[in-house]
């Protein structure tokens, strides 16, 4: 399979202008991969409290599932934040390229700021695929292993993560190391990879715009995660960008030979 990654720089509350970008990025990957993935939040930007800019209709997922059956390619349209009379999530999908929905996926959990209006997910996220089995995660998902262990047990062999990550995320860390983001990022995408035997596509948004709580940094380092290997591409800036990567999911069957982790993990060792 050949996988598109999109490294997207955000025109903050200006959806007509980033689907219009979505759109080329789009136009130009489908004649050469299978899916095409993009960031976290990458519609609209952080909502800082701008809660018009939440989609109450489906209107974004709609655009994204006509661009698929338009261009033939599959899409993980980044994250959206979307409402219904529970709450607001953030939600991301997988579309096919025929335009129909294969997945969708609540963020369970929440980024510090988001949990003072987002509403938690509670179901994770594992299907089929015209590329395999796949499962869907929303940025800080990346930090916690259970949620990988939940997939792998129900036989995920893609994991897609879009992002929004900054250098500030780490706080009081950034006294301590101001690339602590970047180097837990590329940590967690080679770990998840390797422990669970999966290919990991990481999406993150580029460049600087307004948060919740003053300026984001973006780090970018989108990538492609395998075992063995480790990253098959990163960018390693956090400026706009497209990249393409072939994937060989053989990988994960010789991961298996040498490993025997979801053998071992069907044993349900380690589970009360």
């Amino acid at each position: 399979m050949k996988i598109a990654v999109v490294q997207f720089a955000i025109n903050q509350f200006a959806p007509e202008k980033n689907l219009a970008k979505a759109e080329q990025f789009i136009a130009e990957a489908a004649s050469e991969n299978d899916l095409i993935v993009f960031p976290e939040d990458f519609i609209v930007g952080p909502l800082n409290g701008r809660n018009e800019f939440a989609d109450y209709e489906e209107r974004y997922v709609k655009h994204f599932q006509r661009f698929a059956s338009t261009y033939n390619i599959d899409i993980v349209p980044g994250s959206i934040t979307e409402g219904d009379d529970t709450g607001l999530y953030n939600t991301t999908y997988y579309i096919d390229n025929k335009g129909e929905i294969r997945g969708k996926y609540r963020k369970v959990n929440l980024w510090l700021p988001e949990r003072s209006y987002i509403t938690p997910g509670s179901n994770i996220s594992v299907f089929d695929t015209r590329i395999g089995k796949v499962g869907l995660i929303i940025c800080w998902d990346l930090m916690f292993p259970e949620i990988f262990r939940v997939m792998v047990r129900k036989g995920v062999e893609i994991v897609i993560c879009p992002s929004y990550w900054c250098f500030e995320d780490a706080g009081k860390g950034m006294m301590h190391d101001p690339d602590s983001e970047v180097k837990l990022v590329n940590a967690l995408c080679v770990t998840r990879a390797f422990e669970n035997e999966i290919v990991l596509v990481y999406s993150n948004a580029a460049g600087r715009l307004a948060g919740e709580e003053g300026t984001d940094t973006l780090i970018g380092q989108s990538q492609v995660t395998v075992p063995f290997k480790g990253a098959l591409d990163l960018m390693d800036h956090n400026k706009a960008e497209m990249f393409y990567v072939r994937v060989d999911k053989d990988i994960l069957r010789d991961a298996e030979k040498a490993y025997e982790i979801r053998k071992d993990l069907q044993k349900g060792l380690y589970v009360n």
